[in-house]
């Protein structure tokens, strides 16, 4: 599809998005200042018609976009505006954001991602298991019993306690907070699994192997991968001129599908095979959660951590895919700072 009917479906979509009203061949004439008469547009509409791109929802009606009208219009903006993944030239967020509150940074990045596009946003943080360990905090909270909590490259990944067959002073749990995490520091947990045993000495050896234990549990266990999505309101804003009973099973749909972190996390994978940088799905037919809705997403951490935005067909792509971007660049530079931080303070 080249040319003129190229041209005016690309105006069709723009004009639903922007009125969410069926699209006129005078409208178009009359917004958009064509030299082609209104007889030559409403056949071009009525080619794009036959060809699935458009449909009528009464025969007097002006068109409405299908979901390969959608598709076709996301994909074209997204080349055109040249915003696949590049260098990134932000600066850097200031060091005060620290490692620690990552967990309530990426619910705070899906709100203001929300906020932002007017969307629902969902922030899904890095694969644990992968992430290097910056070490060890270890506090005795009780008699036989320490708080053990788990440093990443990111910050916090876990914490647990620890119940210990001897009591043991502040001061000695405090040494081997410093034996562990000299040994565990770089590795990352798939690889704490294949550790082979520590070669300590001295009385607090038991301590030492029953915390890297623990640490081995963590990974055998396979820690829970979070997604933080904020926006359920604004989603439901943008389906509110649609049946009710249609909406609310849509959206049900949706957020069922979010529930399950982890599937959510592979069908993500799936989507984004073999691409790399910002991307968008319009109406997937294989995920039913999702094949009445498009879906914008972008790596801010290697391809494991990952954000976007998912909005109804006639979402806003060009202010999505701009902010989806940059609230992904941005995250980026915070973790990179974090990074330094942890690396300075371990």
């Amino acid at each position: 599809m080249k040319g003129r009917r190229e041209l005016l479906l690309k105006e069709v979509v723009d004009c639903y998005i922007r009125t969410r009203q069926p699209v006129s061949s005078r409208t178009l004439v009359e917004e958009y200042g064509h030299r082609f008469s209104s007889a030559t547009v409403r056949n071009e509409l009525a080619a794009l018609e036959r060809e699935g791109y458009l449909w009528k929802p009464y025969p007097s009606s002006g068109r409405i976009p299908t979901k390969a009208a959608f598709r076709f219009f996301a994909e074209w903006l997204l080349e055109l505006a040249e915003i696949k993944e590049r260098p990134e030239t932000l600066p850097a967020e200031p060091p005060e954001i620290v490692p620690q509150e990552l967990p309530e940074l990426l619910r705070r990045t899906a709100l203001l991602l929300s906020t932002m596009t007017g969307q629902l946003a969902f922030v899904l943080a890095p694969e644990v298991e992968a992430l290097r360990l910056a070490g060890l905090v270890m506090r005795r909270i009780g008699p036989g019993a320490v708080l053990v909590v788990v440093l990443s490259e990111l910050g916090v990944v876990e914490s647990r306690v620890l119940q210990l067959r001897e009591d043991l002073p502040p001061e000695v749990v405090g040494q081997v907070e410093a034996v562990l995490s000299r040994r565990v520091r770089g590795l990352t947990l798939r690889q704490l699994v294949e550790l082979g045993d520590l070669e300590v000495e001295g009385w607090h050896d038991r301590t030492v192997l029953a915390a890297l234990d623990l640490l081995k549990g963590l990974a055998q266990e396979g820690l829970r991968r979070r997604l933080y999505v904020e926006g359920v309101t604004q989603l439901l804003r943008g389906l509110s001129d649609q049946p009710p009973a249609w909406a609310m099973e849509r959206v049900c749909g949706l957020l069922r599908l979010l529930e399950d972190e982890r599937r959510f996390a592979e069908i993500l994978g799936h989507l984004r095979q073999d691409q790399q940088g910002l991307t968008v799905t319009v109406g997937e037919s294989k995920v039913p959660e999702l094949s009445d809705f498009s879906l914008v997403t972008a790596p801010y951490f290697g391809e494991s951590g990952m954000l976007g935005v998912i909005g109804p067909l006639w979402l806003d792509y060009a202010r999505s895919f701009s902010a989806t971007r940059y609230v992904a660049s941005r995250l980026k530079a915070i973790l990179a700072t974090a990074g330094r931080i942890q690396e300075v303070s371990a």
